[in-house]
C-alpha cells in the first residue's frame, strides 16, 4: 500500500529512536527537563523568538496563542480556508470564544489591503496567518508578504500568529531562513513531525511575555502536564539536524507527481506546485473524488478527498521515485477503468421548435402568446 494521505505518516528514524530511549527525562512542567529546554531554546532562536514552549499538537499550539492574546468575544480575522477555520473543530469559537471575521484567497494568500479594511472594521484583536497554507496546496507566504500582511494588521493594534505547521516546507522552497519568516508574527507555532518525521509536538515561540502567558493558557488546557515530553522533544533535536536538507526531495517528487498526473486523461493539476502537496482536480473524469478516494484505496493507493473536485496526495519521506510512479500508474488504471463519460445535455432538451412547445406541457395549458395584452 501507497500511502499518500499526508507528510505525517512520515515514522521517526532509528536515529529518533535511539534519542528517544536514552533521553534523560525530568519533570517538564517545572522546566526540569534538558531535552524539553533544549528544543524550545533552539526553535526559539531559529525563529528568531526570546522565548519556546514545547506543546503536543500545532493545533493546541494554535489554541493557546489566540487565548493568550484575547478575550472572549474578541474578532480574529483568518484565511476562510485556513487550517483553523476548518480543521481544528472550531476551538476558536467553542473554545476560545473568539469571533472569527474571514476573508477567501484561493491560493490561501490574503490582500494586505483587503486584511487592513477588515481589521479596522471589526477592531479585530488578532490576525492568523498560515504558512504553508495547507488547503490551497502547500502554497507559501513570502517574506515581503508576510511582512505586509502583519503590518495592514498592526498598524490597527491587532497583534499576528502565524500557524507555521509546515514552515519548514516554505523555508525550504523559498529559500528563506524561518527567523525571516517568523519576523513578523508576535507568535509562531512550529511542528515537528510532518516533513521533519518527530512523532509527536511544536512548539510555540515569542517574547518572554508571550511565551509566559502562553503557558499559563497551555496548563488550563491540560497541554502542560506532557510529563514524559522529554521522548518525543529528544526525537525532535536529532529532527532538526537530520530533515532539514532531504524535504527538498519531497517537493521535487511532489512536481514530478504532478506532471506524472496530468497526463492521465481527466486529471489536471496546478502548473506551480509549491511545495509538496498535490491538489488533482479528478472532475473530467466523471468520477466523484469520494467514490475515487475508495476505488484508489482498493488498488493500492491512499489519497484524501479534498473537496467536491479535487483529491489531495502528500509526498514524505517514506515516498520514494518507485513510489511515485507506482502510484501515478494506479491512478490512471482506476480512471481508465472507471471513466464516465460526460453527460451531454442540449441546451433546449424537451423542446418541439416546430410546434414551439416542451414536451411536459399540456396541450389545454398551452398559451395563445398572441391573446395575451
Amino acid at each position: 500500500m501507497i500511502d499518500l494521505r499526508s507528510d505525517l505518516l512520515s515514522v521517526p528514524t532509528d536515529e529518533m529512536w535511539e534519542a528517544m530511549r536514552a533521553a534523560e527525562l525530568g519533570w517538564a512542567t517545572f522546566g526540569e527537563d534538558r531535552s524539553v529546554n533544549a528544543l524550545c531554546e533552539r526553535v526559539a532562536a531559529l525563529l528568531g523568538k526570546e522565548a519556546g514552549l514545547w506543546v503536543p499538537t500545532c493545533g493546541m499550539g494554535n489554541l493557546v496563542a489566540m487565548l493568550t492574546f484575547c478575550v472572549p468575544g474578541d474578532r480574529v480575522v483568518v484565511e476562510a480556508a485556513s487550517h483553523v477555520m476548518t480543521s481544528e473543530a472550531m476551538g476558536m469559537e467553542e473554545i476560545a470564544r473568539l469571533e472569527p471575521r474571514s476573508l477567501w484567497a484561493a491560493d490561501g494568500r490574503m490582500d494586505p489591503v483587503a486584511v487592513s479594511a477588515l481589521v479596522k472594521e471589526e477592531g479585530a484583536a488578532l490576525l492568523i496567518l498560515e504558512n504553508t497554507h495547507t488547503r490551497a496546496g502547500g502554497t507559501t507566504l513570502t517574506v515581503p508578504l508576510t511582512q505586509a500582511l502583519a503590518a495592514a494588521a498592526k498598524k490597527h493594534r491587532a497583534r499576528v500568529h502565524l500557524d507555521g505547521a509546515r514552515l519548514i516546507n516554505a523555508s525550504v522552497a523559498l529559500g528563506a531562513p524561518l527567523a525571516d519568516l517568523a519576523a513578523p508574527a508576535n507568535s509562531i507555532v512550529f511542528s515537528l513531525n510532518k516533513a521533519l518525521s518527530a512523532p509527536m509536538g511544536a512548539v510555540l515561540a515569542g517574547s518572554e511575555q508571550v511565551v509566559e502567558r502562553a503557558r499559563l493558557m497551555l496548563k488550563r488546557l491540560g497541554g502542560a502536564s506532557v510529563h514524559r515530553a522529554g521522548i518525543p522533544a529528544a526525537a525532535g533535536l536529532v529532527a532538526l539536524d537530520t530533515m532539514v536538507d532531504r524535504i527538498a526531495d519531497d517537493h521535487r517528487r511532489a512536481r514530478d507527481l504532478g506532471r506524472l498526473l496530468a497526463a492521465v486523461p481527466g486529471v489536471t493539476t496546478p502548473e506551480v506546485i509549491e511545495t509538496n502537496i498535490v491538489l488533482a482536480d479528478v472532475t473530467a473524469t466523471g468520477i466523484e473524488p469520494a467514490r475515487l478516494v475508495d476505488l484508489l484505496a482498493a488498488a493500492g493507493l491512499r489519497v484524501l478527498e479534498r473537496d467536491t473536485s479535487r483529491i489531495r496526495l502528500v509526498t514524505h519521506r517514506l515516498i520514494g521515485d518507485e513510489e511515485l510512479e507506482r502510484a501515478a500508474a494506479i491512478v490512471a488504471d482506476t480512471v481508465e477503468r472507471n471513466f464516465v463519460p460526460p453527460l451531454v445535455v442540449p441546451e433546449l432538451e424537451g423542446y418541439d421548435a416546430e410546434r414551439d412547445r416542451w414536451d411536459w406541457e399540456d396541450e389545454d395549458d398551452s398559451v395563445d402568446t398572441e391573446q395575451v395584452e
